[in-house]
C-alpha cells in the first residue's frame, strides 16, 4: 500500500449519507427530514440579518449568552450546559471521550443511526437492544449490558418511529443500570411532546452522574442548517467533553439565531399547536385510505403500506417524488414497507394527502 491507511473501524465503515429523496421538480415539498414546518422565529431570522460585523474574530468557545438563554428557558443549571455543533457533535465526542476499543455501547433497533456510527468511529462494539412493537424496551436494553458497557443511547422519542417510553420506564432503565455506565438520552423532539407520562430527561441529568440528555435547535426551533445542540449533565460530565470538543465548535450566527429563538415563545407555542393540529388531521386522513401508522408524539409519522408491489413503499415514494413531495424510505432501518413522513404546512398537507390518495386511485 503505497497511501496513508485509515484506522480499520474507519476503513471498513460506510459513510452516513442522510436521505432527503430525490426529484427533477423544482419547487419541492420536503417531507423526509422532520424540520420546523413553520421555519424559524422571525426573531431569529432579524438576528442573522444583523450579523455582519467581526466576521474575522473567533466566536467564544462558551457562548455564556447561548448558555443563559438555554438555562432562563428551561430551568436549568448554567453549569451543567454543554453546546455543540449540532446534538450530532455531541454524540461523536461522547462515544470518543468514553468508549475505548474493547468496550461495548448499546442502542436500539429502531434508533438514530448517528448512534451506531459514532460508536464505530470509536472504535468500540456496538450492541443492539431489539424493540417491541417499534419501541424501545427497557428489558433487551437490560440484557444487553456486559462488563464492556461504557454508554447506552436512547433516543426518546424516537426517531424514526415516533415511539416513546414512559417516564416510569425510563426511571426503572435507569435504576436498574450500573453507576459507572452513562445513559446518553437523546430528548431532540421533546418539545412537541404533549403527554404527562413523559420525560425529558433533564430530571435524571440533573440528580445523576451518569445521565446526559441532549438536545437540538432543528426541530421545534427551526435553524437546522445552522447546526446547533445541547446537551445537561454533571459538571465532571461537561468537563471532559470540553476536553473533546472543539474549541470553536458553535458558529456566532448560531448563537444569535439560539438566543432570539429561545426568547420567542409565542413562535414556539405556535409550531407546537400547528403540529397538534395537522397530525391529528393527518392520523384522520390516513385511517380513511386503510393505511396503518404508528402513534406518534414528535412532528413525523412512520406510514406502512401494503406488500402488494404496485402499492408498496417504494413505489409511493417514487410516485411522489414525481410530483415534487420528498418523503423518507426507511430500507436502511430494515423497514422497507414503511415511509417516514413530516408534518408540513397546510398547503404541503394537503398536497401530500390529495397525491396519496392519486397514488391509491391509479
Amino acid at each position: 500500500m503505497d497511501f496513508p491507511s485509515p484506522k480499520s473501524n474507519i476503513e471498513k465503515l460506510q459513510t452516513y449519507k442522510p436521505n432527503f429523496g430525490k426529484s427533477k421538480i423544482n419547487n419541492l415539498i420536503r417531507l423526509s427530514a422532520n424540520e420546523s414546518a413553520l421555519g424559524a422565529s422571525l426573531n431569529a431570522i432579524k438576528a442573522l440579518k444583523i450579523f455582519s460585523s467581526d466576521l474575522n474574530r473567533y466566536p467564544p468557545q462558551v457562548s455564556d449568552e447561548l448558555v443563559s438563554a438555554i438555562s432562563k428557558r428551561y430551568s436549568l443549571n448554567k453549569k451543567k450546559i454543554i453546546l455543540g455543533n449540532g446534538s450530532d457533535e455531541l454524540i461523536s465526542i461522547l462515544a470518543q471521550t468514553f468508549l475505548n476499543y474493547n468496550d461495548e455501547a448499546i442502542y436500539t433497533e429502531f434508533g438514530f443511526l448517528q448512534f451506531p456510527q459514532a460508536i464505530a468511529i470509536a472504535g468500540a462494539m456496538g450492541v443492539v437492544a431489539n424493540d417491541v412493537n417499534h419501541t424501545a424496551c427497557v428489558d433487551n436494553i437490560l440484557s444487553k449490558i456486559s462488563r464492556k458497557t461504557k454508554l447506552i443511547f436512547l433516543a426518546n422519542p424516537n426517531n424514526p418511529t415516533g415511539t416513546f417510553i414512559t417516564k416510569k420506564e425510563v426511571f426503572r432503565l435507569h435504576e436498574s443500570i450500573p453507576k459507572n455506565i452513562l445513559l446518553v438520552y437523546d430528548a431532540a423532539y421533546s418539545e412537541f411532546v404533549i403527554n404527562d407520562d413523559y420525560i425529558d430527561g433533564s430530571e435524571l441529568a440533573e440528580k445523576y452522574e451518569n445521565v446526559i440528555m441532549l438536545r437540538t435547535f432543528s426541530k421545534l426551533h427551526g435553524l437546522a442548517s445552522l447546526r446547533l445542540g445541547w446537551g445537561y449533565a454533571s459538571e465532571n460530565i461537561i468537563e471532559n467533553l470540553m476536553k473533546v470538543r472543539g474549541p470553536f465548535s458553535v458558529n456566532v450566527a448560531a448563537i444569535m439565531a439560539g438566543v432570539a429563538a429561545l426568547e420567542d415563545l409565542e413562535f414556539q407555542k405556535k409550531s407546537v399547536q400547528h403540529n397538534l393540529k395537522w397530525m391529528s388531521w393527518l392520523e384522520k386522513e390516513l385511517k380513511l385510505l386503510n393505511l396503518e401508522f404508528k402513534s406518534s408524539i414528535t412532528n413525523f409519522l412512520l406510514i406502512k403500506f401494503p406488500v402488494e408491489l404496485e402499492y408498496s413503499a417504494e413505489n409511493a415514494e417514487s410516485f411522489l417524488a414525481s410530483k415534487g413531495i420528498l418523503v423518507r424510505g426507511m430500507k436502511v432501518y430494515g423497514l422497507s414497507n414503511y415511509l417516514r413522513v413530516s408534518i408540513g404546512t397546510k398547503e404541503e398537507n394537503l398536497k401530500f394527502i390529495n397525491e396519496l390518495k392519486t397514488f391509491f386511485r391509479k
